[in-house]
């Protein structure tokens, strides 16, 4: 326990990002390729060797994780410690903004609290983009694409495949909106009266708290509206002009950032070939989060890391929109759970929502024995078991939103033998408990395990840096060769002439061709 937050503390600084282009002042973001060597942390010792050269040169992310050798090396690098660094600091964001200790630090920071009526509070123009992307797939992709109802298999429906070629085509859209909005003109301008109106704009939301926002609710709220266009249309989106000043190589470095989000983005919703989704699907989406913390486009564009009331509304707000958008999918498309250890394991899909959401009850139990306003009822681990506080809170509460949701899917089924892991973490004492417990889980059952991380994808911001043992394997384009050099075998139905085949207009027997037959069976 103690081993995993020394190994990442909320303030330790993350990996930083490129920075903006110092001669040519203005709102515009250059990706500038020529601070390679500070996007990603220190390169420990050991088994990191040259494999970041390779990302650094601007190809496509690629697996690199193939055998156990390569598993070793990546426990002990600097990209799975950034990572989870990365979860826990949003994690720790969420338990502490309303804490005592942090008041005292930071006089001027007001506890964020998560209000689903009003979302976009406390994000930036790049994460109310993203916000708006994933609004747009929950309201309208899976109604404009509904399971195929023929579909006979238990798990999967191949309808989903169309939803995922979607995905692939208004990819780019979603991603240049991002940072579009991350370099808008008016963006980076604080206004004088931005914190007042952000206040203004969220005070008539009943029990809705949040610090002085660096952007107006204004601001948010085109950018929110140009994520939803963004995600609703498969016409290229028309790219932000820049500065003419620009160099060739930053235009390029630019379109490799993109496409290297794009790679992650493709993974995070589950895999369109066997129709499953599992916590690596998740951590594809924290890999989103997490780039996007690189790229400064979480806060105010300026500080890194950023502060714990810039984290906290994109683990609550930015997670809770994913989580709507997945459920819909494991819902109507009935994806198959990717790596589930069924009633031993914490869910069949996810870990990270838990944590989260364990988070944020800690700081709901900080400010209940701080004597500060809380809910009415106090809320403790074994507050899961109450079904009228699930349907009340369900939607504020990260954590208890999870198990209401486990709750409707299997109503047949008694909880504890459903999921017996969280009906024993019920009966722990404090949040504290849970969430120290659940970042442990996350840690040992997702980012060690070499089923899950052998997908990861490793590019320009998330790098590999070590030399990976193997290559990808590709599809042979010619297959059934007899030896080296060979003719290639061919079926008789493959044949040129198939097509009379076929019809059964040519040939004695017409029709199919006979099925070969074992010897024994002549």
């Amino acid at each position: 326990q103690q081993r995993i937050f020394r190994l990442a503390p909320l303030w330790q600084p993350l990996a930083p990002g490129p920075s903006l282009n110092q001669e040519h002042p203005g709102p515009y973001y250059v990706v500038d390729m020529s601070h390679q060597q500070a996007v990603t942390a220190a390169v420990p010792s050991g088994n990191d060797t040259g494999g970041a050269s390779a990302a650094a040169a601007g190809a496509s992310p690629s697996r690199c994780i193939f055998t156990p050798i390569d598993m070793e090396a990546f426990k002990s690098s600097s990209a799975k410690r950034d990572l989870l660094g990365f979860a826990t600091a949003l994690g720790r964001s969420c338990a502490s903004t309303g804490s005592m200790a942090l008041a005292e630090t930071t006089a001027s920071l007001s506890a964020y609290r998560y209000d689903p009526k009003d979302p976009l509070v406390g994000l930036s123009p790049a994460t109310a983009s993203l916000h708006g992307s994933l609004l747009q797939m929950a309201d309208h992709w899976l109604q404009e694409l509904p399971p195929d109802g023929a579909a006979r298999a238990r798990f999967g429906n191949p309808v989903f495949r169309k939803w995922h070629e979607r995905l692939v085509n208004r990819s780019e859209n979603i991603v240049r909106s991002i940072l579009n909005c991350h370099r808008a003109p008016g963006h980076f301008a604080k206004s004088a009266g931005a914190g007042a109106a952000c206040a203004d704009a969220t005070g008539a939301s009943a029990g809705a708290t949040a610090p002085a926002s660096d952007y107006s609710m204004e601001i948010l709220q085109s950018c929110s509206d140009s994520g939803y266009a963004a995600a609703a249309s498969d016409e290229a989106l028309e790219k932000t002009s820049a500065p003419a000043q620009l160099a060739e190589q930053e235009r390029q470095s630019e379109e490799t950032i993109i496409a290297e989000l794009r790679a992650y983005l493709h993974q995070a919703f589950g895999h369109p070939t066997r129709l499953d989704y599992g916590t690596g699907h998740e951590s594809s989406f924290l890999l989103v989060i997490f780039c996007l913390c690189k790229l400064r486009c979480i806060g105010d564009g300026k500080t890194l890391p950023p502060s714990p009331h810039h984290l906290a509304p994109v683990a609550l707000a930015i997670f809770s929109q994913y989580l709507q958008v997945t459920r819909g999918l494991q819902r109507d498309y009935m994806l198959e759970p990717a790596g589930s250890h069924g009633v031993w394991g914490l869910d069949d899909y996810h870990c990270l929502p838990f944590y989260f959401g364990a988070c944020q009850l800690q700081a709901e139990e900080d400010r209940s024995g701080n004597g500060g306003e809380g809910d009415e009822d106090a809320i403790v681990p074994r507050s899961i078991h109450d079904n009228a506080l699930l349907n009340r809170l369900g939607d504020k509460y990260m954590y208890l939103g999870c198990i209401q949701y486990i709750k409707e899917l299997k109503s047949s089924v008694p909880f504890f033998e459903s999921s017996p892991m969280l009906d024993d973490i019920s009966q722990l004492p404090s949040w504290g408990r849970v969430s120290r417990g659940l970042l442990r889980l996350y840690d040992g059952e997702v980012l060690t395990k070499l089923p899950v991380v052998q997908h990861f994808l490793f590019g320009t911001l998330f790098q590999a840096t070590w030399s990976p043992s193997a290559q990808p394997r590709e599809a042979p384009e010619r297959t059934f060769i007899n030896g080296p050099g060979g003719e290639e075998c061919i079926a008789p139905w493959a044949q040129a002439d198939s097509a009379t085949a076929l019809s059964g207009s040519g040939g004695s027997g017409g029709g199919l061709p006979p099925p070969t037959r074992a010897p024994w069976a002549k």
